[in-house]
C-alpha cells in the first residue's frame, strides 16, 4: 500500500493538483511539455467508439455476475494480445514508478518523459480496449466498475489514471478534477460472491495491475 501510495502523489503532482506552490510549479513544468502529449488529443475521438452509452448505475449489492468478470477479463485480454512484447516495457515503466522510494519535485522530469514515451503504445492498447468493450456489449462506465470490484475482490489496490482528463488539464490550462484516483482494495473485500467469481482470475489480474493503473 506504501508503494500505491507513494505512486498517486508522483500521479497528483504531475496533474498538478498537490499543495499550493509545489502543486502549481509541477503543473507549469507539465504544460510546457504539452507538445509531447500532442498525440493523447486523439483520446476523447478513441472513447466516443465505444458503442455502449446507456447510463451504468451500480447495483446497491455491488454484487459482480460472472458475465461481467469474464467480459473484463476479455477486454484485458485484448488489450495484451495487441500490446504483444510491448506489455512488458509497459510493466517496466509502471513498476519504476510505483516502486520509487521517494517522490519529490527532482522526478517531474524523468516521470513525464515516462509517459511521453508510452503515448503512442498507450493510444495503440486504447483503441484495442475500445474495440473490445464493443465486442462484450460493455461501456466504459460499466467496465470501470466492474475492473474496481474484481481488484477489491482479491486485495489489490491500484492508482486509476484518467489519462484523457490529466491530458485535457494539461491542454486547457486548468485543474479539472482529479485525472488520479486510488481504487480496488481500500475497503472491505466486498461481497463474498465477487471473490469466488474472480479466484479463477487471480493471478491474471495481479498480471494486469498495469493496465488497469494506466485506465485500460
Amino acid at each position: 500500500m506504501k508503494k500505491i501510495l507513494i505512486a498517486l502523489l508522483v500521479v497528483f503532482l504531475l496533474a498538478g493538483i498537490a499543495v499550493v506552490g509545489v502543486g502549481y510549479y509541477v503543473y507549469r513544468q507539465v504544460r510546457t511539455t504539452a507538445a509531447q502529449f500532442a498525440a493523447l488529443a486523439e483520446l476523447p475521438e478513441i472513447e466516443r467508439s465505444v458503442q455502449a452509452r446507456g447510463e451504468f448505475v451500480p447495483p446497491a449489492s455491488a454484487e459482480l455476475t460472472e458475465a461481467q468478470v469474464k467480459r473484463l477479463m476479455r477486454v484485458q485480454s485484448v488489450v495484451r494480445q495487441r500490446l504483444g512484447q510491448r506489455f512488458g516495457e509497459f510493466q517496466q515503466k509502471y513498476k519504476a514508478l510505483a516502486e520509487k522510494q521517494q517522490a519529490t519535485l527532482a522526478d517531474a522530469p524523468a516521470v513525464i518523459a515516462a509517459y511521453r514515451d508510452m503515448a503512442a503504445m498507450w493510444l495503440d492498447a486504447k483503441r484495442s480496449q475500445v474495440e473490445a468493450l464493443n465486442e462484450v456489449g460493455l461501456s466504459l462506465e460499466e467496465y470501470r466498475w466492474v475492473r474496481e470490484q474484481a481488484y477489491r475482490a482479491i486485495g489489490m489496490a491500484y492508482v486509476d489514471l484518467d489519462l484523457a482528463k490529466l491530458t485535457a488539464n494539461i491542454q486547457n490550462a486548468v485543474e479539472s478534477g482529479q485525472p488520479a484516483e486510488l481504487r480496488g482494495a481500500l475497503e472491505a473485500a466486498g461481497p463474498a460472491i465477487n471473490k469466488k467469481l474472480v479466484d479463477g482470475f487471480k493471478k491474471q489480474l495481479e498480471e494486469n495491475l498495469a493496465l488497469a493503473s494506466f485506465g485500460l
